[in-house]
């Protein structure tokens, strides 16, 4: 997988089909690991790019029965968008622009609109290029600020995938679906996917029941091991921060 990770890279790099620079890392050969910033920040100017990433919630929904579909405005250093940033956001196609509401946290929730997707609408922020990013964002109710559920995380990399993919040509696809050993990136028995996470971050954990195990951290990211399916989806993933002002 090492090798299928460098020229995914390679691949991504080249074809420039998945937006901003990729990049992909292993970590030792007994856990093979995939980071790939194009699919862990999918372009998401395309309304219909995220429609497809609406149809893959739907469709793998009970990775996650409880948790909504929200997407997260972030700053080009992964931190969350707020209030502060001035945000403004707005679907606009040779039909007409409406605004897209975003939340003082930097969530917002992007509904089915059957003419923005006939008129191959477009988001488009009030902000240069490349300052800002898009993900979706998926979080079962009453979990702790430091905890992600697996299930939830293995549904955004369907979803990221999803947005992804929908911007691609056929030769990239192909190529990539060669390199992965087929089409289904994200349910790869080996696939350690990278997710951000704040600033700050020590450790993180994954843990069920009398089972747990140090989970490994590439920059800012936490590789969660969303492939494994000797974990299940309420397996919990506890993130550790050091201490304000360290």
């Amino acid at each position: 997988m090492k090798t299928a990770a460098l020229l995914l890279l390679a691949a991504l790099a080249g074809t420039g089909a998945v937006g901003p620079a990729a990049a992909a890392a292993a970590t030792a050969e007994d856990t093979p690991s995939v980071s790939v910033n194009g699919i862990r920040n999918p372009e998401m100017r395309s309304y219909r790019s995220v429609w497809a990433g609406l149809d893959t919630f739907d469709e793998y929904r009970s990775l996650a029965p409880a948790a909504p579909l929200r997407f997260r405005i972030l700053r080009a250093d992964g931190s969350p968008a707020g209030s502060g940033d001035g945000l403004a956001l707005r679907l606009a196609s040779d039909e007409g622009s409406a605004p897209v509401p975003i939340g003082a946290d930097g969530l917002l929730t992007i509904e089915r609109n059957r003419a923005a997707y006939d008129a191959d609408a477009s988001f488009i922020l009030n902000q240069k290029d490349g300052v800002f990013s898009a993900r979706p964002e998926i979080r079962t109710p009453g979990l702790p600020a430091d905890a992600r559920r697996l299930g939830d995380l293995r549904l955004e990399c369907r979803v990221m995938v999803a947005i992804a993919k929908e911007r691609m040509s056929f030769v990239a696809k192909a190529a990539l679906n060669t390199l992965m050993l087929g089409s289904d990136w994200c349910g790869r028995k080996d696939m350690n996917l990278a997710f951000p996470s704040p600033p700050g971050l020590e450790s993180a954990r994954i843990s069920h029941g009398a089972r747990t195990l140090e989970l490994t951290l590439h920059d800012k990211d936490f590789m969660a091991p969303i492939g494994d399916r000797s974990w299940p989806d309420d397996a919990l993933i506890t993130l550790k921060f050091a201490p304000a002002g360290r």
